[in-house]
Formats: C-alpha cells, structure tokens, sequence
C-alpha cells in the first residue's frame, strides 16, 4: 500500500494512453530504465508531490497491478489525451481533490518540485521556449466544461489540449533550461536509447 504525505489536495494523473506506435506498439512506462520500469521512477517522484495518484490507460488493467494504483480508462472514447485528463478530473473530484496534475507516463526526469511549481492551476511546464501541454496543472472545476467541450461537433481544434487549456487562462511557468530537459520525454527508439545513456550517468532526479 502506498502511504502519502499530507500535501495540499492535488491528484496526479501519469498519462498512459498514448499506442506507442514509434516506439514499435508499446506501453511506454513500463520501458526498462536502470533496470526498472519507467513507471517505477515517475510515481517515486510523484508520490511526495500529490495527495493521491492514479494512472490514465486502456485495456487490461492488470498489467500494472504491480505498482498498486488506481487505473483508469477513458470515459469518453475517441477524444485523445484530453479523454484521459477528462478521466482524472472525473476520480480527482472522488479524492477531495480541487487539483489535478497531468504528467505523460514517458517523462523519466521531472522535477521533483514539479507539482508546487505549477500551482495555482491552470498552469503548463514549459522548457527550452517550448511548452509541454500535458505537464499541467487543472482545476478540478474545470470538469463540466471539458466535457461540454468534447461533446462539440468534431473539429480541427476540439481534441488539442492546448486550446482547451486556453479556455480557462492556463499560465505558462518557465523552467530553467538543463540537461536533460526535465520534460524529455520518449518517442522513439532513439529517445529511448539517449533517456538509457543520460539515467546512466545519473541524471535522473530521484
């Protein structure tokens, strides 16, 4: 059982929903890093950063029921990653929580100051000029109008997590540039080699 620490109420969402398709088809977070899934080094960062956590994937559940978190599957189907913040909001509001902290689960080196950072919500990581929408912060009063937002006739911009984030005010908050940016996350098999070679060297933040 995972214990966590008293914490201002926000819940963190490791973002698994993505197919992996250049990669291969595959579940990302469970990428061996240093001899351990990816998934293991994101909730050990995490977890002193949130209230409580749970993971955003499809399928079957159980292939992570060795790390003892909530899984949680789309409750809206065809809607891309905005589906999966819609899935944590809807158990963020279960937890007590008003907010909800997203963080792609191929991600290995975010800051351990990460949560605190992007508080208040709405607020968006970004690094070396560029921003990372899904390393965010969201209220969870912004439930009712992401679904009210998915549930528009489809168009180029529905499913695009930055105009969403838009709607509400989203702050953009710098993070000083570093080596390796602590929002490198990994898509391909070269991604994946370079991540292996940089946590080698000890660069992950653990």
């Amino acid at each position: 059982m995972i214990s966590f620490p008293s914490h201002p109420r926000v819940a963190a969402v490791i973002l698994a929903g993505g197919r992996g398709l250049r990669m291969g088809g595959c579940d990302k977070p469970l990428l061996a890093l240093n001899e351990e899934p990816l998934l293991a080094h994101l909730i050990r960062s995490l977890i002193p950063q949130c209230t409580a956590l749970a993971l955003s994937a499809n399928g079957d559940p159980s292939r992570f029921a060795p790390w003892g978190i909530p899984v949680l599957p789309d409750t809206m189907h065809d809607c891309g990653p905005l589906a999966g913040v819609l899935a944590g909001l809807q158990w963020a509001r279960t937890q007590n929580c008003d907010t909800l902290l997203t963080v792609p689960g191929d991600t290995p080196f975010i800051p351990p100051t990460l949560a605190s950072t992007l508080l208040p919500a709405p607020a968006v990581a970004v690094s070396g000029g560029r921003e990372h929408p899904l390393v965010a912060t969201w209220p969870t009063a912004c439930l009712e109008q992401l679904q009210d937002w998915l549930a528009q006739p489809p168009s180029p911009h529905r499913l695009r997590v930055r105009f969403f984030a838009k709607t509400l005010g989203v702050r953009e908050v710098p993070f000083a540039d570093q080596t390796p940016d602590p929002f490198f996350n990994i898509n391909t098999p070269e991604d994946y080699a370079a991540a292996c070679r940089m946590i080698e060297k000890g660069l992950i933040n653990e």
